[in-house]
């Protein structure tokens, strides 16, 4: 072999004439950037969150079941806090049919599940991409004072002085506010119903009754055997068995200032 053919092999392969020299890096401006918002913190793959996404992703119809679940656990102890407000004991008059659909009585249980998960990608978001993109980030950072901020390393955003894995303290950040939004939200709307008068009146007419229950009551909710009832003139609350009830009237509430029609006069004798 001559050496303009050795020349030719070198010139192939520079990489191989500069024996120990470390790779040049990449260029941090050909780097796909990685909107991943799954924490990139090490300590993450053998966490029992990270082990749940993987079965999730290898069998996707049990997303729908696992949504599900923590859809009816919300609704649950949503309901728990309610009829607290009541003193009705709600636990004791529900059965197994009913603990599958507590969490779809109320939209409300859907948009706290919601609103627990994009809160804890927002909070967190920044400090992800800060991990996984670190070159772009502090490009960004040098540019102008907002990116510093947005980028900023904070306790708020990080979890490395929790003691938790990442994963695990999003997965606990999540349901203690789901825990505590639905809370707040059953017993504010028991609050409305109990001292504000607000809530769906209805007339109750009892199976072989020929009159309905004096009054108006409030209907709290039902369940597969009973039927929750709000007495504001006696200030107590009940559970009727719904094998009891003949009839159940919803009551509308004129508008405010609106007229009563005029009776139509009779027509006269002739």
């Amino acid at each position: 072999m001559d050496n303009r053919e050795q020349g030719d092999i070198h010139g192939d392969v520079p990489a191989i004439a500069h024996l120990g020299a470390a790779p040049l890096p990449a260029p941090a401006d050909g780097t796909p950037t990685d909107w991943s918002v799954l924490p990139a913190v090490r300590g993450n793959e053998d966490s029992v969150v990270m082990e749940l996404w993987r079965l999730l992703r290898q069998e996707p119809a049990l997303i729908v079941s696992a949504g599900y679940v923590l859809l009816s656990l919300l609704g649950l102890w949503s309901s728990y806090f309610f009829y607290l407000r009541f003193q009705l004991s709600i636990l004791d008059y529900l059965q197994i049919s009913d603990f599958l659909v507590a969490g779809l009585r109320d939209p409300a249980y859907a948009g706290i599940l919601g609103g627990g998960m994009l809160l804890a990608i927002l909070v967190t978001w920044p400090d992800t991409l800060r991990r996984r993109n670190p070159d772009k980030v502090e490009a960004l950072r040098a540019r102008h004072w907002a990116w510093r901020v947005v980028f900023s390393r904070s306790w708020l955003t990080s979890w490395d002085i929790s003691g938790l894995r990442p994963l695990t303290g999003v997965s606990v950040a999540v349901v203690c506010y789901m825990a505590l939004g639905a809370a707040i939200y059953s017993l504010n709307k028991a609050e409305n119903i109990r001292d504000a008068g607000q809530g769906t009146r209805v007339v109750v007419h009892l199976a072989g009754d020929g009159a309905p229950l004096p009054g108006d009551a409030r209907l709290l909710g039902s369940s597969s055997a009973f039927v929750f009832l709000w007495w504001p003139q006696q200030h107590r609350a009940e559970a009727v068995p719904i094998s009891a009830i003949k009839r159940m009237q919803s009551v509308v509430v004129p508008p405010t200032g609106a007229v009563a029609p005029a009776p139509r006069p009779a027509a006269a004798a002739r």
